[in-house]
């Protein structure tokens, strides 16, 4: 993938980021043309792309005037069908969105969320000790990716034996494999919402002590979730809890690799670590944008904006603002404050599971930290496929090798 495509490639095009984000494209534009207009071929009216903090911040908090229905995605070349994910949290807005959103945050309170540390300890541990006999591995597909899924399954209540069905299922509905067409995706998605279908009619005979059994039992109001939503929550809870924190995992560990003064920062001073991970969140974005649209005319850093029109929240561009950080060009464990908007700019769709992603992070930075000795990339990262999407910044594979693992 050459810079040309990066620096001049359709903003909805996934290959336009199949190098990583073009930063440098998105400075000039927070320089000359912070509201951009771009064409889009399923979209007449085209799109707005917001490169700015402030831009970014103002409408993901205002959602009266800014609402995701039908979806909040930036549609491929295809184009995309809205009525395949307007039925998702993610794509709803007031009343629904709230009232939604009050029944499963009873399944992400702190305590529920600080409970599963300790089995997060042990999972990760876990997965370092299948190392012990190489001195190599796919950082994505051997560390990043099995814990996210792990946890999501823990939390919901998949039972060990089902997992890796479920993890296969889950690729393929929602990963960003090119070689996979419509109909396989289709059918997983069709597959894992039956399972989904069954596992709560397992709960409603035997409830646990897990998410899936609190939503069966939640309601709001006298409102109780349908079947419906809890089967689209569990699908959307299966893409959502791992892509984020994969990504964050493998990138994030490349920057401290390529950063070594950052990294031995954290070494010097474990304490540090929450800190850090906020700073490479911000680095890293994984979630490269969401659309909203226009409930009624308004205007976006002077620009008029007509109702029904699409603003493009790009947050890598917002992280990197030099408006909103000192040296946003500089990895900086130590930074604080650090607003960072990669979880998000605020208002109702904050994301949900952020609490836990942290903690996700916290446990495996750490044991990355301590346990690897002479971690390194095996490769040259630019040489590596790229998660194939306009919505997901991250790695396919990421080789790495070691002198000993601790």
């Amino acid at each position: 993938m050459t810079d040309t495509v990066q620096s001049t490639g359709a903003l909805y095009d996934p290959a336009t980021y199949a190098s990583g984000f073009p930063y440098e494209r998105f400075a000039e534009m927070r320089a000359n043309d912070p509201v951009s207009h771009q064409d889009h071929p399923s979209w007449p009216d085209g799109y707005w792309v917001l490169s700015r903090y402030e831009e970014v911040r103002r409408v993901s908090r205002d959602s009266t005037t800014f609402h995701n229905s039908p979806n909040p995605f930036l549609a491929t070349e295809e184009g995309g069908d809205d009525a395949v994910s307007s039925g998702l949290m993610i794509s709803l807005d007031a009343p629904e969105h709230l009232k939604l959103r009050k029944l499963i945050n009873r399944g992400f309170t702190p305590r529920r969320v600080a409970d599963l540390e300790a089995a997060l300890v042990t999972r990760v541990h876990g997965l370092i000790d299948d190392l012990e006999n190489r001195s190599s591995a796919d950082l994505v597909y051997d560390l990043a990716m099995w814990l996210p899924l792990h946890v999501i399954a823990d939390l919901v209540g998949v039972p060990e034996a089902d997992r890796r069905q479920v993890f296969e299922w889950t690729e393929l509905t929602f990963g960003f494999d090119p070689s996979v067409d419509l109909q396989q995706r289709i059918d997983a998605g069709s597959a894992m919402f039956a399972y989904a279908d069954n596992l709560c009619s397992k709960r409603r005979e035997e409830p646990a002590d897990d998410l899936l059994s609190v939503l069966l039992s939640a309601d709001v109001d006298g409102e109780e979730l349908t079947q419906m939503q809890i089967d689209l929550f569990f699908m959307l809870l299966q893409n959502a809890g791992s892509e984020t924190t994969r990504n964050l995992i493998t990138s994030g560990t490349l920057a401290l690799l390529q950063h070594p003064d950052q990294l031995q920062i954290l070494r010097d001073d474990p304490s540090l670590l929450p800190v850090g991970i906020e700073e490479l969140l911000r680095w890293v974005t994984p979630v490269m944008q969401f659309v909203r649209r226009a409930s009624t005319d308004t205007e976006v850093g002077g620009q008029p904006i007509a109702a029904g029109e699409r603003v493009v929240m790009f947050y890598p561009s917002a992280n990197r603002d030099e408006a909103a950080f000192d040296h946003p060009e500089r990895l900086d464990v130590t930074r604080t404050p650090n607003d960072h908007v990669a979880f998000g700019a605020g208002g109702p769709h904050f994301c949900l599971g952020a609490s836990l992603a942290r903690l996700e992070a916290r446990v495996m930075f750490e044991a990355i930290l301590t346990r690897f000795e002479g971690l390194e990339v095996a490769v040259d990262p630019a040489t590596q496929p790229r998660v194939w999407s306009n919505l997901i910044d991250g790695y396919a594979h990421l080789p790495v090798r070691w002198t000993a693992i601790r």
